[in-house]
């Protein structure tokens, strides 16, 4: 491989792991609430 192909690749390595551990660290700060919403079941 050339040294130009090794960097992009590293580099794009860099962003899609960047990318999923920012994530992971958003939804541990901001975690999905689960919790059945009332409005939506009283009639």
């Amino acid at each position: 491989m050339s040294t130009a192909a090794i960097i992009m690749m590293v580099l794009f390595l860099l962003v899609i792991w960047g990318g999923m551990l920012a994530s992971i660290g958003h939804f541990l700060r901001h975690p999905d609430n689960i919790t059945e919403d009332k409005s939506l079941t009283t009639k």
